[in-house]
């Protein structure tokens, strides 16, 4: 791409035969109505690839939701465990990032026209578990630890794991935390904002639910199934805006 220092080489996402002279993005220029534009061209992402994208809510976003609810469900549960605030937060945290590899190659491929195949996400999103988990888990528990630093160290962490995972195309780790500090150097201010509507977009959805079933009896099945759904309608479309958002050097806009 011109412009661009990415090295679209040194990464496994496959070569673009010429970027440059893809029609759905071309150079993409910062302006007033910037995220308007990206949340407009996310969805359109989103109706070309509805078909993998059902796939991987499936066998992906449905089952780590699963797993991770009731992980929390344990976690509050057991007597023996400690610092259950904690341990849940790690489990939320994990039930976000682990999904986005599929979606991240999916919004690559679109913006050189090609249609990604279901498998080709579930390859791309298991061999990057490994690597998300584990710095996802040292990344946390470095933050939780930073706590006792008047919290910075906490909120570095947090915003870090939210952007890492949009940069785990890159075949070396250290070339991937290299372009997540990039970015956070650059886009501090925008992050914490992304961070801010994530959460409060969970928070809203979640309460209202709440609120509409509290007349209701309700049983962990019951809210198990409400977080699922939440999570397979809600995700999809995070990802892809916040991949076209964190992505725009490389995935850049032509509206």
């Amino acid at each position: 791409m011109v412009g661009s220092s990415w090295n679209w080489a040194e990464h496994d996402l496959g070569s673009p035969s010429d970027i440059v002279g893809s029609n759905h993005y071309g150079v993409y220029e910062a302006t007033e109505g910037r995220d308007i534009s990206m949340i407009g061209e996310a969805f359109k992402i989103y109706s070309r690839n509805w078909f993998p994208i059902l796939m991987w809510c499936f066998i992906i976003i449905a089952p780590i939701t699963v797993f991770s609810y009731l992980g929390i469900v344990y976690v509050y549960s057991n007597d023996i465990l400690h610092n259950e605030s904690f341990l849940a937060g790690w489990l939320l945290m994990l039930n976000f990032i682990l999904c986005t590899p599929p979606f991240l190659k999916m919004v690559k491929k679109d913006g050189m026209d090609e249609t990604i195949k279901v498998t080709e996400g579930l390859f791309f999103f298991a061999k990057r578990f490994g690597v998300i988990l584990l710095v996802a888990t040292i990344v946390y528990s470095l933050g939780l630890m930073g706590m006792y630093l008047l919290f910075i160290p906490t909120v570095v962490a947090i915003l870090f794991l939210i952007i890492f995972p949009f940069f785990v195309e890159s075949l070396s780790v250290w070339e991937t935390i290299k372009q997540t500090l990039r970015k956070m150097r650059d886009e501090n201010l925008s992050i914490i904002g992304d961070v801010l509507v994530i959460a409060g977009l969970n928070i809203v959805l979640w309460t209202s639910l709440m609120m509409f079933l509290e007349s209701y009896e309700t049983n962990v099945l019951a809210f198990l199934i409400i977080r699922v759904t939440l999570n397979v309608l809600i995700l999809p479309i995070l990802y892809i805006y916040l991949s076209l958002r964190y992505r725009s050097d490389d995935f850049a806009l032509d509206i």
